[in-house]
């Protein structure tokens, strides 16, 4: 059973004590990331993320690195959307050490002009390896298209454009407006002492200030229909298609995970059987969901051979076409509903998994969904509303297309062979 308070200064917390692992599982959950920044300072938040693994005033980059590696645990971090998180996974007797690490990381990184200087080099090159990569990079192409001028689309890492004007001013002004005591989340499970977790927590975080500063939540944004043609000199051809989704508020985001789980989140989707197996174009095809605060998304993905492009859109298309007419039957559902189930179960068994779900629940809703909560939402999704999830979803008028390759630059033929 989950516990949730708040230290003195308004960090939330939430915790679970599991006995029967031997290990513990913290992440710090900070409120920022690219869809919070605006075009001049694209990728702040991820050179946040960078610099405070670079030297604190107790620890050098080198001494932070060490210190979960000598007690065979592990520390990482993950900039994304609409979060940046900090969190180690080690053995419990090992707890105060990872909070300490943390707290320490979070209120005590130095951000010198040097590491500063360095650390933009490694982030270009983070960069350079996301371009170089197609199917990592057909993905930001995709998102800067689907919605095309607003920060959802920016890229997390930033362009190098924009990392040329984050400077160390821009850095601290922005970590020090973020990084505080209402923008902050802590989560823990594992094997833990509850009783004294509150005076541990408050000893390390207890010292970060509330600025009284929330962030507004953003409003939705109108997806129109939109195509991007990068030509790039690849073997495979890359397209990825959006749709206009739910945010994480809504319920039929649900209903959606259901017809993305039929239609082409497994290997006996619909996509998968027709692309792949039948027809033979691709090696990799599948769709996935993605559902932030204001916004959401269903996006397929396919790695082509270039001279296949036109006839993979007629197959997609058709199995659209196929999926608004038919919609889905109750067995159909019923099926999708049993691998949802069991996809959030069987990742609920490892207490990292355990520890992001709480993390984001508690920074996004204020409270904490317990997986027997996401299982009821699951159990309740009909027959009847993911007919009209379908419906509202696969809209011509609201999709986004992106092909990364070899390409001619003719987007009107794309939307010609694009019909349902």
């Amino acid at each position: 059973m989950h516990r949730v308070f708040n230290l003195n200064n308004g960090i939330r917390v939430v915790t679970e004590k599991i006995d029967y692992v031997k290990s513990v599982s913290v992440g710090v959950w900070v409120y920022a990331g690219s869809a919070m920044e605006n075009a001049g300072i694209n990728g702040v938040s991820h050179f946040i993320e960078h610099m405070l693994f670079k030297g604190t005033e107790n620890r050098s980059a080198k001494e932070i690195a060490e210190c979960m590696d000598a007690v065979g645990g592990q520390l990482n971090a993950l900039t994304a959307r609409e979060y940046t998180c900090y969190y180690t996974k080690t053995l419990s007797e090992h707890l105060e050490l990872a909070v300490e690490l943390l707290s320490d990381m979070v209120t005590k990184s130095t951000f010198t002009q040097q590491n500063i200087d360095v650390e933009r080099k490694v982030i270009l090159e983070e960069i350079n390896m996301c371009e170089d990569d197609p199917e990592d990079y057909i993905h930001d192409v995709l998102s800067e298209t689907m919605w095309e001028g607003e920060p959802l689309g920016f890229p997390i890492a930033g362009t190098a454009r924009s990392l040329e004007g984050i400077d160390r001013k821009t850095l601290l002004h922005y970590f020090q407006s973020n990084y505080t005591a209402e923008n902050m989340v802590i989560s823990i499970v594992g094997n833990i002492e509850e009783e004294r977790l509150s005076e541990l927590l408050e000893k390390y975080f207890g010292r970060i200030e509330m600025r009284g500063v929330l962030r507004e939540k953003p409003v939705k944004i109108d997806m129109r229909s939109n195509i991007a043609l990068v030509k790039k000199d690849i073997e495979q051809c890359q397209l990825c298609m959006g749709f206009d989704g739910y945010s994480r508020f809504e319920s039929e985001d649900y209903d959606l995970s259901v017809v993305n789980a039929l239609f082409g989140g497994n290997m006996s989707s619909r996509l998968f059987q027709k692309v792949r197996e039948e027809a033979g174009l691709a090696y990799s095809v599948y769709s996935y969901t993605s559902a932030y605060q204001s916004n959401g998304s269903l996006t397929i993905y396919a790695g082509l051979n270039t001279e296949e492009l036109y006839r993979a859109l007629e197959i997609i298309s058709k199995e659209i076409r196929l999926l608004k007419k038919d919609k889905l039957s109750r067995e159909e559902v019923e099926t999708a509903k049993t691998q949802l189930k069991a996809t959030v179960v069987m990742g609920s068994e490892g207490i990292s998994p355990r520890m992001s779900t709480y993390g984001k629940s508690l920074m996004f809703e204020n409270r904490v969904k317990s997986i027997e909560e996401i299982i009821a939402a699951v159990e309740n999704v009909s027959v009847d509303r993911v007919a009209e999830v379908i419906d509202r979803v696969f809209d011509i008028n609201r999709m986004a297309v992106a092909v990364l390759g070899r390409i001619d630059d003719d987007k009107k033929k794309i939307m010609d062979v694009l019909d349902f």
